[in-house]
């Protein structure tokens, strides 16, 4: 969170001040020039220069106690840039807190606003964020129309100190006058700490539009849509997302899933066998495969995941599989084929219940010379009925 907010917190760059900008404090020639030099030290990137006039000027201001106010303001927000660059912040925050203490009734109040201003961002930046935040309520009683930037920063710091709800009005404020990428990520970050997962998705939707190359959003994204119950709509991200090559392979594997899970079993096959290309003797993306092909109407397909998937494992259960579909689909051969190693793997009922089946091949083949044996062995098993009902209709034929 912090360096989300440093990441976006106004860059209050401080540009060379003119001494223009004292319309409301009148200031003596001798001032001027004192302040002009300053501005020409600055400018020409000469920091030592600007530096000792600075301090020198700050220590012993002349004139008014307006006067003074405004100089010592003028030359403390020149200084934190001289200190800024030579990163000395905290000296640089001492000097405008010495300012807002000391000069505060005096000073005019564009010029305190600016001190004030300056002062929270760097606060913010030494994650003083309670003071960035006291400051900033009191700046803005000032100020009769605060930015965006400004609303978005109150916001950064109530999300800071973990003032969700707080943090929310502000953060919408601003995100109606502008939209950049760190704003909308705060908003996410605001919504899914309140569990508000739609508008934590709807911004998550913005982020990606601003920047549809960066890979993280798209499954950041779906994940939201889904906490949200937008299933629908996080199976489209997350299709995307491959389609752009953006999903490494635990993620393609987990769309797959959730694909199969919603019914679209073609198309989480497709993605099986594409992560099959690579990773051909992969025994759980084989599986995963035959599952998804049985759930179709390609029968090609499913053959060749439900074999590969039986030779690669070796285990009875998916080699029995592979002879149910047969006998399913009427190819009886091939039923039994798949079939006939197991029966000395097998023992009692599950023996029985498949030589029973193979018997059942046989007669749709009209071998009956071959099922003739097998029933008759069965007799003495627990299909004894229903190899006698068979023995019954063979004798009738």
């Amino acid at each position: 969170m912090k360096q989300l907010i440093l990441a976006s917190c106004l860059l209050f760059c401080l540009s060379v001040f003119t001494t223009a900008q004292a319309e409301s404090v009148a200031l003596t020639p001798m001032q001027y020039q004192q302040l002009h030099k300053i501005n020409e030290a600055l400018a020409n990137d000469a920091q030592d220069e600007a530096l000792n006039l600075g301090e020198a000027l700050f220590k012993q201001p002349q004139g008014t106690p307006e006067q003074q106010a405004f100089v010592r303001a003028f030359v403390a927000r020149a200084l934190v840039q001289v200190y800024q660059q030579q990163d000395e912040s905290k000296k640089a925050l001492a000097l405008l807190q010495k300012v807002l203490k000391e000069e505060a009734e005096h000073l005019d109040l564009p010029s305190l606003q600016a001190v004030r201003w300056l002062a929270v961002h760097l606060l913010t930046s030494d994650s003083q964020y309670q003071p960035a935040l006291k400051l900033l309520e009191t700046w803005w009683q000032d100020e009769e129309q605060p930015s965006a930037e400004a609303n978005y920063l109150r916001a950064a710091l109530l999300a800071q100190l973990e003032k969700w709800p707080a943090a929310e009005p502000w953060l919408l404020n601003a995100l109606e006058v502008r939209q950049p990428d760190s704003w909308l990520s705060l908003g996410v970050a605001i919504f899914q700490r309140q569990e508000k997962w739609a508008n934590a998705a709807k911004l998550q939707h913005k982020r990606l539009v601003l920047a549809p190359e960066k890979q993280q959003l798209w499954g950041q994204l779906a994940q939201l849509q889904l906490l949200a119950g937008q299933d629908k709509q996080a199976l489209v991200t997350l299709e995307l997302a491959q389609e752009k090559g953006y999903l490494n392979n635990k993620e393609q594997v987990q769309l797959a899933r959730r694909l199969l899970a919603d019914q679209q079993p073609l198309r989480a096959a497709a993605i099986f066998e594409a992560q099959l290309a690579n990773q051909p003797d992969s025994l759980k993306l084989n599986k995963l495969a035959a599952q998804a092909w049985l759930q179709t109407s390609n029968k090609q397909s499913t053959q060749q995941a439900l074999e590969r998937l039986a030779k690669l494992s070796q285990a009875t259960h998916d080699w029995r599989r592979l002879g149910e579909w047969h006998f399913n689909q009427g190819n009886w051969q091939a039923a039994i084929d798949a079939w006939q190693p197991l029966t000395s793997q097998l023992e009692g009922k599950h023996k029985a219940r498949l030589e029973l089946l193979i018997a059942n091949a046989y007669i749709e083949m009209q071998a009956y010379d071959l099922a003739k044996p097998l029933l008759e062995n069965l007799l003495a098993s627990n299909e004894a009925d229903t190899a006698k009902q068979w023995l019954n209709y063979l004798k009738a034929l």
